[in-house]
């Protein structure tokens, strides 16, 4: 292997939410086209919440995702992804003003019921849950630890972090990557393309190039992997280029192809995991 080579695999997972309604909700493509899109513009798998159609997605690798805010949703949620040959679960955990002690039980509890299905877990840092602030995310992690005396595998989503900051262009990765305690801590990334405003942001613009807030994006996403990369771990970094197309519509009516999109952020992305460097 060549010493350029990282030592662990990337697998990038298309967001069926991409696909949502696309290209029109009238035009809407069938499953099996979606499938065969995401197929051939070269992504590892899909990722999405338990969906029975799942299961005629072919070669293709799933992440599932779910939202758990009381623990009695923990096991068939888990069960049905585990059902669905899911490599592992992104959970979106609790409430924005769940209770820090709850919050920390609840994740005790998703922590046993992985332990019991074989299925690797991920909390994701995300808007009206429990970690939709940095302080609350860290306060989780911690007192899991207390708890458990274990790392709280964690998901990261920066677009949420960088919103509640204001963060200027320039600065994502040196703010981002602290506290370091978080960093250490994920097992997932959300690699939705983002800026201190607005939670995703368009990549091309009509004329196919990409756009310079998108160019600011992608120099945190090149350091981010090139952390990744340094790290002495052989464990794939499970990746999400979580374009939203529609319900919820992320993207406003002045964003081009959603789809399109998330292709560029793709190739860009597979480019920056071959490329040499260190963070």
């Amino acid at each position: 292997m060549p010493a350029s080579a990282p030592l662990r695999p990337l697998w990038i997972f298309a967001t069926l939410w991409t696909l949502r309604q696309y290209p029109t909700r009238a035009r809407e493509w069938p499953w099996a086209r979606k499938f065969a899109a995401i197929r051939d513009a070269g992504f590892d798998g899909v990722f999405s919440p338990p969906l029975p159609v799942l299961a005629e997605r072919g070669d293709l690798r799933y992440l599932a995702v779910t939202s758990i805010d009381a623990a009695a949703k923990a096991a068939p949620a888990f069960a049905a992804a585990r059902a669905l040959g899911a490599v592992a679960i992104d959970v979106q955990l609790g409430d924005y003003d769940t209770p820090l002690a709850d919050a920390v039980a609840l994740a005790v509890r998703i922590r046993d019921v992985a332990r019991d299905t074989g299925l690797p877990f991920a909390v994701e840092t995300h808007r009206d849950t429990f970690t939709e602030t940095p302080e609350a995310t860290l306060a989780l992690a911690r007192g899991f630890r207390q708890a458990t005396g274990e790392t709280l595998p964690l998901c990261l989503d920066h677009s949420h972090f960088a919103v509640v900051r204001h963060f200027a262009p320039g600065t994502f990765w040196d703010r981002l990557r602290e506290p370091a305690e978080l960093l250490a801590a994920a097992a997932q990334f959300h690699l939705r393309p983002f800026n201190g405003h607005h939670c995703q942001i368009p990549v091309l613009d009509a004329a196919g190039r990409r756009t310079p807030e998108y160019r600011d994006w992608r120099n945190y996403a090149e350091s981010l992997l090139a952390y990744l990369r340094a790290q002495p771990a052989t464990t794939p970094v499970l990746a999400v280029p979580e374009l939203g197309h529609a319900a919820p519509a992320y993207g406003l009516s002045c964003f081009g192809d959603t789809w399109r999109d998330a292709q560029a952020v793709l190739r860009d992305l597979r480019a920056a995991w071959r490329r040499p460097g260190a963070a």
